[in-house]
């Protein structure tokens, strides 16, 4: 794929234009103010701001590279070599196993309007096992499931935010595997209360209604009283039910809470569970790029969540979350596997030769060890995987 030409923009025509920063822009005094390689519309909330710092150091254009397009054969090939090493996932046997019990569940929930002890043991079980699996530190986001059907979103929905929740609790704090199993098992029942909510509701193809959304606005209290009854009593699996929708600066719901008095179980899991629902494909919407859903996230910051917890996300998936589909400034093109730590634009790709029919053999590249290199364009992402179920 030959590098695309790169373009000189006036300052005044940044907002209405796309594309990747092909030069550093740098103040006189040394200030980065646009980092090679980064895609122009991550600073459309902060590029009026960025355009005034540029005209007071006498920079009047900025040099993009134009956005590239893949093919949907390519894309195919790419994605097709992440999800051929299974080792590097959390297998999708356990995900079907997870997904299944929870659904399980449900149905106990509204067929008897409440759960057995045994249900929540087996639930825990599986926590568990999914905990040794996070240990391991698998391609989280490439172990996410995909929704096939309306009907399965709650249940995939629930496996994938207890692997997210997870995953940054372990990030948030590291070497305390009690805490992450919690965190997993409260995951996994976060969203136990909406086996009360009538499906007519949970599954509507159009905005709901008040009296609707007032109806949906139970299901975390609904939750918390189901789990306590069946035996649960840990705390921090009780504030991930009970507070998952709950936001940092007030407004959110069932009890208005903000700031600290948040538990930090239940502000991790508020991320994990928006992050997910951006991402899936519901009745009503199409699924949004992980590029996309990091952004809303970053924006939201210090108002729906706690900016430890999303500056925590940034730094594990960084600003081309992983199963992003990039060029390199050297025309080749991959898929990035993991984030690049600090270095928010730097991360490990997967390159593949799309010459070769079957993809060729992958090839890894650290772009912070590779200092000539650098992101050139975002291509497009890769979709959850399908579990089969």
């Amino acid at each position: 794929m030959a590098v695309p030409k790169e373009v000189r923009v006036p300052i005044e025509m940044l907002g209405s234009s796309e594309g990747v920063v092909a030069k550093e822009v740098v103040t006189q005094d040394g200030v980065v103010i646009l980092p090679l390689g980064v895609d122009i519309s991550l600073f459309e909330a902060s590029l009026d701001v960025l355009v005034d710092k540029m005209r007071q150091s006498g920079i009047w254009y900025v040099s993009l590279t134009p956005p590239q397009q893949l093919s949907e054969d390519d894309i195919e090939t790419i994605i097709g070599k992440v999800y051929s090493d299974e080792d590097s996932l959390i297998s999708k046997q356990k995900a079907r196993d997870v997904v299944k019990r929870v659904d399980s569940v449900f149905n106990n929930i509204r067929a008897e309007g409440s759960i057995r002890p045994e249900m929540v043991s087996a639930m825990t079980n599986l926590g568990s096992s999914l905990t040794e699996d996070l240990l391991r530190n698998p391609s989280v986001t490439f172990s996410l499931g995909k929704v096939q059907e309306v009907d399965e979103y709650t249940f995939v929905h629930s496996f994938n935010v207890a692997v997210l929740t997870g995953y940054l609790a372990n990030k948030l704090h590291p070497g305390d595997e009690k805490f992450l199993q919690k965190m997993v098992i409260g995951g996994l029942m976060h969203d136990l209360g909406k086996a009360k909510i009538p499906l007519e509701i949970l599954n509507k193809p159009a905005p709901l209604t008040k009296d609707e959304f007032d109806q949906m606005k139970r299901h975390p209290n609904i939750g918390v009283e189901i789990a306590i009854k069946a035996g649960v009593s840990d705390k921090d699996v009780i504030a991930v039910i009970g507070g998952h929708h709950e936001k940092w600066s007030g407004g959110g719901y069932p009890n208005g809470r903000r700031g600290n008095e948040i538990p930090d179980a239940a502000r991790i899991a508020a991320i994990a569970d928006v992050f997910d629902a951006l991402t899936a494909k519901r009745v009503y919407k199409k699924p949004m790029s992980s590029r996309n859903a990091m952004t809303i996230i970053l924006n939201d910051a210090g108002a729906h969540f706690d900016t430890r917890v999303a500056r925590a996300m940034l730094l594990s998936l960084g600003l081309y979350p992983p199963g992003s589909i990039v060029s390199l400034s050297d025309g080749r093109v991959g898929i990035v596997i993991s984030g690049g730590g600090k270095d928010l634009v730097r991360p490990v790709i997967m390159l593949t030769d799309l010459k070769k029919k079957d993809g060729g053999a992958p090839n890894f590249i650290d772009l912070k060890n590779e200092t000539s290199l650098c992101i050139h364009g975002y291509l497009g992402h890769a979709d959850k995987r399908e579990l089969g179920l």
